[in-house]
């Protein structure tokens, strides 16, 4: 009975050791700021560029998506799936990227900072790009484009 007591003791005292450096820091940062909101300015802005580079994606995606769903007929598509028998599969994939980059414009991604949003942008950028060269005739070349093009918009932010 004491062998299954000692690493449960274990993983709380760890546990509660975690939550109060946790607390602690984020009381720090409270007294430094007094007042004073946590976030800077700066911060409203990366958040605001953000928010405006996750709908530059979206649009992109948008426009990937309808190319390959062929109930949208889309007349001379860009993007043509090298595996018709994936459509449902792959418009679906392209949805819950979409939905992964709404979050980017909410006020719940303002709480994040900036190196984290960064982090899952990318996440979702290699995702996007690694379905184009797996799954897009040209994929690579057009991957490439999509690369480039995003990355101008984002410079221009």
């Amino acid at each position: 009975m004491l062998e299954q007591l000692f690493p449960v003791i274990f993983v709380v005292a760890l546990v509660a050791f975690i939550l109060i450096k946790q607390i602690m820091h984020i009381t720090q940062k409270i007294d430094e700021n007094g007042d004073k909101p946590v976030f800077s300015p700066k911060d409203s802005t990366n958040f605001e560029k953000y928010s405006k580079f996750s709908v530059e994606i979206q649009n992109h995606i948008r426009k990937i998506r309808e190319d390959i769903d062929s109930s949208k007929n889309s007349k001379n598509p860009t993007y043509i799936l090298k595996d018709k028998s994936k459509e449902e599969e792959s418009t679906e994939l392209l949805s819950d990227f979409l939905r992964k980059l709404v979050f980017f414009e909410t006020l719940l991604a303002k709480n994040k900072a900036s190196d984290e949003i960064e982090s899952e942008l990318f996440e979702v950028l290699s995702k996007v790009d690694k379905f184009l060269r797996e799954n897009i005739e040209n994929g690579d070349q057009l991957a490439d484009e999509l690369r480039d093009n995003l990355y101008e918009v984002y410079q221009k932010l």
